[in-house]
């Protein structure tokens, strides 16, 4: 997607999670796809992982993201999933999720390689 369109579907999905003063940078990103900082309450997305994604990919990483901040905890435990499940189903969140690593290791082989 185009960095326009990122910060556009950003912007909405803050608004829809009921959130305020939430950040968004792109920027270049060697080993993660997202990070989220709670002090500055920034989101970061890696640049090269945005660029070919798709929609609905990106939402469900800029979901997960978000989500973190709403619960103000960094764990995937029982209250992320609870809230991750307001949004996605298990079997929706599972697909998404296979799609997107299907994607990046087809774009980035070397993926295969780094364990």
């Amino acid at each position: 997607m185009e960095r326009k369109q990122v910060i556009r579907l950003f912007r909405s999905m803050v608004k829809e999670f009921g959130l305020d003063e939430v950040k968004i940078r792109i920027v270049p990103m060697k080993r993660k796809i997202a990070s989220l900082s709670f002090k500055t309450r920034t989101l970061r997305l890696n640049r090269n992982v945005v660029e070919i994604l798709d929609e609905e990919q990106l939402r469900f990483i800029i979901s997960h993201e978000l989500i973190h901040l709403r619960i103000k905890d960094v764990n995937h435990g029982s209250l992320f999933l609870e809230e991750l499940r307001k949004h996605y189903s298990k079997e929706e969140a599972e697909q998404i999720e296979l799609k997107i690593i299907k994607t990046l290791v087809s774009k980035f082989p070397m993926i295969n390689e780094l364990e």
